[in-house]
């Protein structure tokens, strides 16, 4: 009896490391909690994705987002001209603009869809915010200020629909006491007012130093619509990042140059399939588009 016992401690602590192997494999930790990572679940080494070539109207294509009816709709850099595309051909299905007749110019980075509602914004940190337009209509819209200036060089906005606010990721500075460390800021849609306190702080010495001159500068970020983590792109280095609900470091990919030459937007659609805009640079602009793979 006493060496069975034994025996049969022995395979009861073997299958509980087993399954303790298997479950570390499928999470990553961060803190007290176990965070499932989802980047793993697309091949973003993949050298034959999904492409679709746009038109040469988008060959500054700063960013991307999906409306809840999962149309796709883009902005480019030095516009603000608004263009729903056809993911699946790359053709404009049309375009609007902001303001009246007259162009409005500036840097805009990225564009999110949030309550009905469109937001721009500018890489001083400007906010606007408008409704959908018909083809070849100019829009009105209000804007928002923040905290944040030109130096913060603010690249990436999204939409987090847990705390109902947008995320703003900047590509510089990433505010006092920080260093070269960068930060994502908030700004709630609850009461249309700007955190100064960084909602996400990420250290540059927990990314891996196969970004150019070991540096993570963000151009994008987007929410994974099923694990609720957050996927932010650096298209200098081109390398994409994983991040928690808390701003943890969950999982990090190169992306591949030959397939992304300049990676400034990404979205993703309501099942999941990742889709990262990126720019000409004397070439046609492209969307590449990762299938979430079964997990």
């Amino acid at each position: 009896m006493f060496i069975f016992s034994c025996g049969a401690k022995k395979d009861e602590v073997k299958n509980n490391s087993k399954n303790k192997e298997k479950s570390t494999a499928e999470t990553k930790k961060t803190g007290s909690s176990s965070v499932t990572s989802a980047l793993d679940w697309y091949d973003i080494l993949s050298e034959d994705p999904k492409v679709i070539e746009l038109p040469a109207d988008l060959t500054e294509i700063s960013g991307i987002t999906f409306t809840n009816d999962n149309r796709l709709f883009a902005v480019g850099d030095e516009d603000a001209d608004i263009f729903e595309i056809d993911y699946n051909s790359g053709s404009v299905i049309k375009r609007f603009s902001l303001g009246s007749m007259l162009v409005i110019e500036g840097d805009f980075e990225d564009i999110s869809f949030a309550r009905d509602k469109f937001y721009l914004l500018e890489s001083k940190g400007k906010l606007y915010e408008f409704s959908e337009g018909s083809n070849g209509s100019f829009v009105d819209y209000k804007t928002y200020k923040t905290s944040l200036t030109s130096k913060y060089d603010v690249e990436g906005l999204c939409y987090d629909s847990e705390t109902n606010s947008l995320l703003l990721a900047c590509k510089g500075f990433g505010g006092d006491g920080l260093g070269k460390d960068k930060a994502v800021y908030s700004f709630s849609l609850n009461n249309m007012t700007f955190d100064d306190k960084p909602r996400f702080v990420i250290p540059q010495k927990e990314i891996k130093n196969n970004t150019t001159e070991g540096k993570f500068n963000p151009s994008g970020i987007a929410r994974q619509p099923e694990t609720g983590t957050f996927f932010i792109i650096a298209a200098r280095g081109n390398t994409i990042v994983e991040i928690s609900k808390d701003g943890s470091i969950l999982n990090q990919k190169d992306l591949l140059e030959k397939v992304h030459k300049q990676a400034e937007g990404i979205a993703f659609k309501s099942d999941g399939t990742l889709f990262i805009s990126n720019e000409g640079r004397g070439k046609k602009p492209k969307i590449v588009i990762y299938d979430m793979l079964k997990h």
